[in-house]
């Protein structure tokens, strides 16, 4: 039986980062401790880590007219912002399913400068590759202000 391993480069470093990313996930959730909702310091306040926090992304004097988007950043997020109506933006990672370069903003369509995939502003789909995943949305809300806030 034969076994040398085949993989290329990619799939070898693609393995062990999801391997990390598992022994990362299991040592945090070992570090919790259990949540019995009567400890000391336990307010009820505090963000749920797996929920996300929000933050603000775009300030009300920055927030793109209709059609138009933005980019933005919240925490270490790279963000595509594309308001798409009055009272709705639609919110996107800027960071390319193929290579991971970040990608442009556009009114109707968004480039990655690496290699010219292109993904529709209306839901992050790709248009043309060589991606072949959408971006991915990020949920976001429009404050009273007219701040964009997203969830990270």
């Amino acid at each position: 039986m034969d076994t040398t391993c085949r993989c290329d480069r990619r799939t070898v470093l693609h393995h062990a980062a999801v391997g990390a990313a598992g022994a990362s996930a299991l040592a945090l959730s070992a570090c919790g401790g259990s949540d019995s909702g009567s400890g000391a310091g336990s307010s009820g306040a505090e963000p749920d880590a797996a929920a996300g926090t929000w933050r603000t992304a775009v300030e009300t004097d920055s927030l793109p007219e209709v059609g138009t988007t933005v980019s933005a950043s919240a925490g270490e997020s790279d963000l595509l912002v594309h308001r798409s109506a009055e009272d709705e933006v639609l919110v996107y990672s800027s960071v390319c399913t193929h290579q991971g370069c970040t990608v442009g903003p556009g009114d109707e369509e968004f480039t990655c400068p690496c290699h010219n995939s292109t993904f529709a502003a209306a839901d992050g789909s790709v248009i043309s590759g060589p991606a072949q995943s959408p971006l991915p949305t990020v949920e976001a809300r429009m404050t009273d202000d007219g701040a964009v806030e997203v969830k990270v």
